[in-house]
């Protein structure tokens, strides 16, 4: 019987918890507001862009005159090409963490010598793409290892992976 309440009031306060957040209201109200944000930003962003399409509509339904287009579109040509860097820019500083592992990765990847392609493997002895031997380097002295199935290196005598 002691189990059973045990049991019961544990059950009751991890349904407290996980309601909390929606009774407070923070869960929904947080993710309402960070979506209106991030609307209200991109319109921000977009105001020359927007503002350069309905000067482009109005000269082709006759709104505008040749004068005040050129005006307009070159005003509004040089705030959005400020608000595009401003955004590159912006997306550049946010790098995601497994992307940047990615491109170092990728800077790290040594390409076949005869065919260019970089093998999908880390530690590949052998192109996949044309089946040459991939250069290693010894650990000891850096010197390349251009023998397949080389033990040693021929500079130093260090033993180097098979």
């Amino acid at each position: 019987m002691t189990e059973l309440l045990v049991g019961a009031a544990l059950a009751a306060a991890a349904l407290v918890f996980v309601l909390l957040p929606l009774l407070n209201g923070e869960g929904v109200l947080t993710a309402a507001r960070a979506g209106r944000e991030h609307a209200v930003d991109a319109q921000h962003r977009a105001g020359a862009i927007q503002a350069l399409r309905e000067i482009e509509f109005d000269r082709a339904t006759g709104k505008l005159s040749d004068q005040d287009y050129a005006q307009l579109k070159s005003a509004y040509t040089a705030k959005a090409i400020v608000e595009l860097r401003a955004a590159d820019a912006a997306a550049e500083a946010t790098v995601d963490p497994a992307e940047a592992l990615v491109r170092a990765a990728r800077a790290r990847a040594v390409g076949c010598g005869s065919c260019g392609e970089v093998p999908p493997e880390a530690d590949a002895v052998y192109c996949s793409g044309c089946g040459h031997y991939l250069r290693g380097w010894c650990g000891q002295c850096g010197e390349a290892i251009t023998g397949a199935g080389a033990r040693f290196c021929a500079a130093c005598g260090w033993r180097v992976a098979a």
